[in-house]
């Protein structure tokens, strides 16, 4: 039994590893003016979204279907705002639009892009410095680009 149980927990810690959010123990911290993204440093680059990307997040609850729930990333050039050790918050310049069913409706919150350092995963967003509270693993269909910063 006892050979069972530490196998198992050892499966657990993988899967909790895998991904940068299975933990509840991130320290989000603003953005250092010394922290590299790549070759060059963060501050120097922005995410750049092309195109509206709308997530289904699963959200319907058992025998209750109550509407669909979407979180919806405009298009546009996201700038970073803050990191933690695994990679960079990109803020969405004007939120994201999250739709709830009724009597929620539709309103933006504070959120982005997070992108981790290898730039193979990313992650959407809803929260701030103060608290992340949603994460979606963002589709393929969502593409971007990390590029240099245009000038104002």
């Amino acid at each position: 039994m006892a050979r069972w149980l530490a196998g198992l927990l050892g499966r657990v810690a993988a899967v909790a590893t895998a991904s940068p959010f299975a933990s509840g123990c991130r320290s989000v911290v603003p953005l250092a003016a010394s922290t590299r993204f790549g070759e060059r440093p963060a501050t120097e680059q922005e995410l750049v979204l092309g195109e509206p990307c709308t997530l289904l997040p699963g959200r319907t609850p058992m025998g209750r279907p109550e509407g669909v729930h979407s979180h919806t990333l405009p298009a546009g050039r996201y700038g970073p705002a803050l990191q933690d050790g695994e990679g960079i918050y990109f803020a969405s310049p004007r939120g994201v639009s999250v739709t709830a069913p009724a009597p929620r409706g539709t309103r933006v919150l504070a959120g982005g892009v997070y992108v981790a350092h290898d730039r193979q995963r990313a992650w959407e967003y809803l929260g701030d410095e103060a608290n992340i509270s949603a994460r979606e693993p963002l589709p393929e269909r969502c593409r971007f680009q990390v590029e240099p910063k245009q000038a104002p």
